[in-house]
């Protein structure tokens, strides 16, 4: 039974290849399944086929050109490094070389512009429309390269692109190497002709970026000669203002950054929030010439005031010195001319106290010497109160009769410290608005534009303290004035000007260390003034 099984096996395989060999020669091979041919009807001739061809490779459709790669181009001169991206051809960062970020003297160089996300970049322009389109998104081919300039040298960065809409647009950068300005050229061509741009500013709306002593004071701006301050509250409500617009920009404690039109007459500033930005627009007539485009001064860097005034736009009125500016910049002129010889500006603070104090002397001296009479005439002043005290009339007339007779002036005494507080507020804002004083050290004072204790930082229980030194010195050093002058009055009167010393010593704990130093010097030389008048009396 297995033999034949066997035999069966193999005549089935054999008779299998023997049909699979005859139908090879009878039909032919049968071609691969990617060759197979579709069958033409009948009476048509099939054509040849076709030549092997090699696999296909993917490539992009000729009707799609090819977008050009944004690129940065790097200027540095004497006072900053900018760097612009020629996406939108805007400013992406500016560094001001010669300031630093914080007190630490390893720390970096203060970036006025840096990149925010959300904060569209600034110098941006706005085409007319509805609604208006910018160039955000156009990326501008550059004509020059990275640039590094110094002294009197000057180059030339220029930007070209074109907007959707066919809008040639034109931005010329001018860089001088020995100063803060840059001059900007900006020109759109339609096809109707030139248009007039909007140039955008923009800023952070949280301004995370910057220090402390670099705290944004938001839109100023000098519009038919008045000076402008609008705060960030005022910014996001919408501002727009029309006028002659001798410069506009965002201002901060120690900086600006401002936009000074060229061509006077009737502009147009905006203001808005575009959250986290906040925008500024500034409109100005094209130039004369189709083609010419608007002109434009930047100035970005610091608030020194003899830089600003050489501007001669009024750009020194960004720096806030308050109503008693007239007395505030003068002493800032004191203080430069002291500086070029002591090169410290804490001595320099003290010579310009010893100079008001002795420019006050006399009437200090008057009112030390009528308080001085006044308490002489105290006992008489009290028998007088006492005979009368029933008749306030006479009482009154006796007592003006005693100052005749003594000559004594009872108004003597506060009359030097009516002058002194307008000196006192003057010297305040000399001290805390210019940038002058911003990490200007003095003795263990890192910064004399903040106040003392920061020098001197200790942290307790989380919370970030510092020892006021100079303040506690200066607290003392009024109490001790205090106790030495004469007072008149009733005794109450006496023990609440006792608690004068401790009430300023609380409120110069935050005050500005060069402001405390001035106190301080003052106070010592009225306590040696005071010591020569009691001697001298006796």
């Amino acid at each position: 039974m297995e033999k034949r099984a066997l035999i069966a096996v193999v005549l089935s395989l054999l008779i299998l290849i023997v049909y699979q060999e005859w139908v090879a020669r009878q039909y032919g091979s049968p071609p691969p399944p990617s060759q197979v041919e579709k069958q033409e009807p009948e009476g048509k001739i099939a054509p040849p086929p076709p030549k092997p061809q090699p696999a296909p490779q993917r490539v992009k459709p000729a009707a799609q050109p090819r977008a050009e790669k944004a690129r940065e181009v790097r200027v540095e001169t004497d006072h900053y490094v900018a760097l612009f991206t020629s996406q939108g051809a805007r400013l992406k960062s500016f560094t001001l070389k010669h300031y630093r970020t914080s007190v630490d003297e390893k720390s970096p160089p203060f970036e006025m512009i840096s990149s925010t996300p959300g904060v569209p970049y600034p110098l941006g322009i706005q085409l007319p429309g509805s609604p208006p389109v910018t160039d955000e998104t156009v990326v501008y081919s550059v004509r020059g390269g990275n640039l590094k300039l110094a002294g009197e040298s000057k180059e030339s960065l220029v930007f070209e692109g074109q907007s959707p809409s066919g809008v040639r647009l034109v931005k010329q950068f001018t860089f001088t190497g020995s100063g803060y300005t840059i001059q900007l050229e900006v020109a759109a061509q339609g096809a109707d002709g030139s248009l007039s741009p909007t140039l955008l500013l923009t800023t952070d709306e949280s301004h995370k970026d910057l220090t402390q002593d670099a705290v944004f004071e938001g839109l100023l701006a000098v519009v038919d000669s008045k000076i402008k301050r609008e705060p960030s509250d005022e910014i996001k409500k919408g501002k727009e203002i029309s006028g002659s617009v001798s410069w506009a920009g965002f201002g901060y404690t120690y900086f600006l950054f401002a936009l000074l039109p060229e061509k006077e007459g009737q502009q147009r500033l905006a203001a808005k929030e575009a959250a986290p930005a906040l925008v500024m627009e500034l409109s100005t007539p094209t130039q004369t010439g189709a083609a010419e485009g608007s002109r434009y001064t930047l100035f970005i860097g610091p608030k020194e005031l003899n830089t600003l005034k050489t501007m001669e736009k009024g750009l020194e009125r960004s720096i806030d010195f308050g109503y008693f500016g007239f007395v505030s910049v003068p002493f800032l002129y004191v203080l430069h001319f002291s500086h070029r010889f002591t090169g410290s500006y804490g001595i320099d603070i003290i010579l310009l106290t010893i100079l008001l104090k002795l420019l006050m002397a006399p009437l200090t001296h008057k009112s030390f010497v009528s308080m001085k009479q006044m308490q002489k005439l105290q006992p008489q002043m009290e028998r007088i109160k006492e005979k009368f005290k029933d008749d306030k009339e006479k009482m009154n007339k006796e007592i003006m009769e005693l100052y005749r007779r003594n000559k004594v002036n009872p108004l003597g005494g506060c009359l030097p410290m009516l002058l002194q507080f307008p000196v006192f507020i003057g010297l305040y804002n000399a001290l805390l608005t210019p940038i002058e004083l911003r990490h200007a050290p003095f003795l263990w004072i890192k910064d004399l534009s903040r106040p003392d204790w920061e020098s001197l930082p200790l942290e307790l229980a989380g919370w970030h303290l510092g020892i006021p030194v100079l303040t506690l010195f200066m607290g003392a050093s009024m109490l001790i004035q205090q106790w030495m002058t004469p007072s008149a009055g009733d005794p109450n009167q006496r023990r609440m000007m006792m608690f004068m010393p401790l009430i300023f010593t609380v409120m110069f704990i935050n005050f500005p260390s060069g402001l405390t130093i001035y106190w301080l010097v003052n106070n010592v030389l009225s306590i040696a003034q005071q010591y020569l008048i009691n001697r001298m009396d006796r």
